[in-house]
């Protein structure tokens, strides 16, 4: 297999830009990641089967508030680049700003390929009457988002992207500037928790009368949904947060049951009521590498083997929220901390030696200061642009 890279925009063959509207589009938007990415020591393709549900509005809870469109771009009939554009009304209802967003961008190493993939993104986008663009955003800012510009030498996790180092250059070239950064975490978990923290963590639960709670296979799913309506009130006031539905609620189960460990979904309660919430979730990417996205026939029996039987070295806490009445308080940031340490608890019995905290906005100061004070690595940043239409 050959990289998709090294294709000069000086080419005397016009670059075409189609909407995606048959299988066999389809299919193409799909494997392309796969040619952009074949000299990538570290990428992992993502399983298609829930890549394909993204591009699909009959099987995505996304479109039951939202409508988007797809396109590739061909160079003599090759398939060398990829977009899509989204309309949000959650988001659109919340901030009234005339906002649109793109994503699922990849192509290959040639600024005009960029340029008449974002024209035609943008053209759909004004004609649905928006006047900025944000992205990338697969499909809302409750899935994938951002831009990778620091960290490409790491494998992405999982639920998380990965880019090319020159794709930031090239969304830039074509007119985009920053609207923010997010940052992804790593934790030691064989590095145990300085000292004091442990005993100023002892006596502030003491003090407080709080407690830990955990998840259990049986009530795993009354749980998540505890745990989302939790997330949605802890993140309302937080840049660009739209909340997650209840059918993306139960999507996010499906997804997570076969092999998240229920006891990795922790809650902090107080007088019985949960005010806090941490959530982590195996990193399957290290088992589905060379699986080529496809888990059928034999990929299910690979995954469970190496996920059961050789154990996975890596997980990654996806869910973190403190309810806002309790954010500005000393016992919401240290209960925090303790769902982090509970939650490393956990990992550890399951051999993993470290995990990833993602993503986390980069001005959310009180928590970087935690995390990094706590021992965390901050080692990628994600990027969400914007533009003018």
């Amino acid at each position: 297999m050959t990289s998709a890279r090294p294709t000069s925009s000086t080419s005397a063959r016009p670059i075409t830009v189609d909407r995606v509207t048959s299988a066999a589009d389809r299919r193409a938007f799909l494997d392309l990641p796969r040619r952009i990415y074949a000299d990538d020591p570290v990428w992992v393709e993502p399983l298609r089967k829930e890549e394909a549900k993204r591009i699909d509005p009959k099987r995505h809870p996304f479109y039951e508030h939202g409508e988007g469109a797809f396109w590739l771009a061909r160079r003599g009939g090759q398939v060398i680049g990829r977009i899509g554009a989204v309309i949000n009304r959650l988001h659109l209802e919340k901030y009234n700003d005339r906002t649109g967003q793109f994503g699922l961008l990849e192509a290959i190493d040639d600024q005009a390929v960029f340029d008449a993939l974002f024209a035609a993104a943008a053209d759909w986008l004004r004609g649905k009457g928006m006047a900025r663009v944000l992205g990338p955003f697969s499909l809302s800012i409750n899935e994938e988002l951002g831009l990778l510009v620091e960290g490409f030498e790491h494998a992405p996790m999982i639920l998380m992207g990965h880019a090319r180092k020159y794709y930031g250059a090239r969304v830039e070239a074509a007119g985009f500037t920053k609207a923010k950064d997010l940052y992804a975490f790593l934790q030691d978990l064989d590095k145990p928790m300085p000292e004091m923290w442990r005993e100023r963590l002892d006596e502030i639960v003491r003090r407080n009368q709080a407690t830990i709670y955990r998840a259990s296979r049986k009530t795993l799913l009354d749980d998540m949904h505890r745990a989302i309506d939790i997330y949605n009130d802890a993140w309302s006031e937080n840049w660009g947060s739209i909340p997650v539905t209840k059918r993306e609620t139960l999507e996010l189960y499906k997804a997570v049951k076969p092999v998240i460990a229920p006891e990795a979904v922790v809650f902090a309660e107080r007088g019985g009521e949960a005010f806090a919430i941490m959530a982590a979730i195996p990193n399957i990417n290290e088992a589905i590498g060379d699986l080529r996205g496809r888990l059928f026939p034999f990929g299910w029996i690979k995954l469970l083997w190496r996920f059961r039987i050789k154990r996975l070295k890596s997980g990654r806490i996806f869910l973190l929220g403190v309810r806002k009445d309790y954010q500005n308080t000393l016992l919401g940031a240290m209960m925090a901390i303790l769902l982090i340490e509970n939650v490393r608890d956990v990992a550890r019995a399951y051999g993993f030696r470290w995990a990833e905290l993602s993503w986390v906005l980069e001005d959310n100061k009180k928590i970087i200061d935690y995390l990094q004070a706590y021992g965390c690595e901050r080692y990628k940043t994600y990027r969400i642009y914007q533009m003018a239409l």
